[in-house]
């Protein structure tokens, strides 16, 4: 072999290495997600550039908040594709995307790490059990949410606004543990003049701010949606008992800022923050920006407690609200099931779940049980307590149907276009035949069955059980 020959196999040479070199940085592995913008999912992108296997990239798939999101995911779902690998969805979307989505159980048995057990059994349930009670998880709880109540300590500790208030009502100003104690608070706050209100809440007609808000009090109050063994919803929906509640939330619009009834929680933000509220029901998610100085003109003037409940007809207090937050499911069409599940291994680890916890609200039992996470802050330690009394909505693949004419029939009420029992009375007909023409049996007895309470835990009792 003559030396001219040697050169161009030797040039051949580094040419094919070259080429393999750059096989070998196209072969990166991108794990696309599927979530709307913000802090938490800012947080996720910020930890998993740590993620030590460098041939793998989290990439992000933002929309805004609201429909688009939902609409992103459902979209692909439809059409069997892999555009993205992994989504957060809200928790009542599991029943409608469990059939696109992995199955969790196959990892949970496989894995040497990711067990059930790293997750508050409530938690895992709400955020990726389907159908209800069957052990068959779709998602793992990624960022919880919960309703909270936010208020003006300086105007709670005002020694002048303590004694005004004592002698108005004859007893002493303290954070409502009863809606009932909520309005009269509310109504002693409400003072347009001045430009300050008693009570902040969503009313928009936008995604699920209505209804989420609405049906805290309607489950305070001792009503339910529908039966979900029967599938029953009338006289349930429509209940006197569910009527009392969503009317004690119209009510509440009356201590509220003008306009308020088309709110969502941007505009409920803005009032916190501006010091226009001296209580808001707003998600926790939210109380990071809330009580940072940076956004908030009020931010050392606010205290956070968990939502009161309320004493029904019965007699019975009751303290539920909806869950918020979202899972995190695997789209079951992507090809990356093995490089999904090792960085699901990593993420899920406490070291992760700590950083992500400084901003938002993890499912690791771990961190949530840790005196760290719960003192980090001004309102974490409310929120684990809030944990023990969320409830959700109707856990059907039909849910955004089901959802969007609660939606209508409650704004109408907040509106005064229709009074809560014709709008309750509607959206039960509605949902009745939606139910129907999905292939549901209705099964109508001679009276209405209860729906035991217990089944959201701890509510029913007889008397006011503080929480602080």
């Amino acid at each position: 072999m003559n030396l001219r020959t040697r050169m161009r196999l030797a040039v051949s040479s580094l040419a094919l290495c070259a080429g393999f070199a750059a096989s070998a940085a196209q072969a990166e592995t991108t794990l696309t997600f599927v979530w709307h913008a913000g802090t938490c999912a800012d947080a996720l992108m910020d930890i998993a550039k740590d993620y030590p296997d460098k041939s793998v990239k989290i990439v992000p798939a933002l929309v805004p908040y609201g429909p688009q999101w939902h609409d992103k995911i459902a979209s692909e779902f439809a059409i069997q594709g892999d555009a993205f690998d992994f989504a957060m969805w809200d928790s009542q979307s599991t029943a409608e995307f469990a059939a696109h989505a992995v199955k969790i159980n196959e990892i949970f048995d496989k894995s040497d790490y990711l067990k059930p057990d790293l997750f508050p059994p409530a938690s895992l349930s709400r955020y990726g059990e389907y159908p209800d009670g069957s052990g068959e998880f779709f998602g793992l709880p990624a960022n919880q949410d919960a309703y909270g109540l936010t208020y003006r300590k300086d105007l709670f500790e005002d020694p002048k606004e303590k004694e005004a208030f004592k002698a108005k009502y004859g007893r002493e100003l303290a954070v409502p543990q009863t809606y009932q104690e909520a309005r009269d608070v509310a109504e002693f706050f409400t003072r347009p003049d001045q430009g300050l209100y008693g009570w902040a809440q969503m009313g928009g007609r936008d995604y699920d701010f209505a209804t989420t808000a609405s049906n805290s009090f309607l489950w305070s109050f001792g009503g339910e949606l529908y039966n979900p063994e029967t599938f029953e919803v009338k006289g349930y929906l429509d209940s006197p008992a569910s009527i009392d509640g969503v009317q004690f939330y119209v009510d509440m619009f009356k201590y509220g800022p003008p306009g308020s009834t088309n709110w969502g929680f941007d505009e409920v933000n803005t009032a916190i923050q501006q010091g226009q509220v001296a209580m808001a029901m707003q998600w926790f998610y939210f109380n990071g920006s809330n009580a940072d100085p940076n956004v908030s003109k009020f931010a050392d003037k606010l205290a956070f407690g968990v939502l009161p409940g309320a004493i029904g007809r019965d007699g019975k207090f009751r303290r539920q609200f909806s869950v918020g937050g979202q899972g995190m499911g695997i789209n079951k069409y992507s090809k990356k099931l093995p490089e999904l599940t090792k960085f699901m291994e990593w993420y899920f680890q406490p070291e992760q779940q700590k950083r992500y916890a400084a901003v938002c609200q993890t499912g690791l039992k771990a961190v949530l049980e840790s005196p760290e996470w719960q003192n980090l802050n001004s309102y974490n330690r409310q929120f684990s307590q809030a944990l023990a009394y969320l409830n959700d909505y109707w856990h059907l693949p039909e849910y955004p149907v089901l959802l969007d004419e609660l939606q209508q029939e409650i704004s109408a009420a907040a509106a005064g276009t229709k009074s809560v029992q014709q709008a309750l009375s509607d959206a039960a007909e509605k949902h009745e035949r939606t139910l129907q023409r999905a292939g549901y049996e209705i099964k109508r007895g001679e009276s209405t069955p209860e729906v035991p309470d217990q089944v959201i835990s701890p509510v029913g009792q007889d008397e006011v059980v503080p929480v602080n």
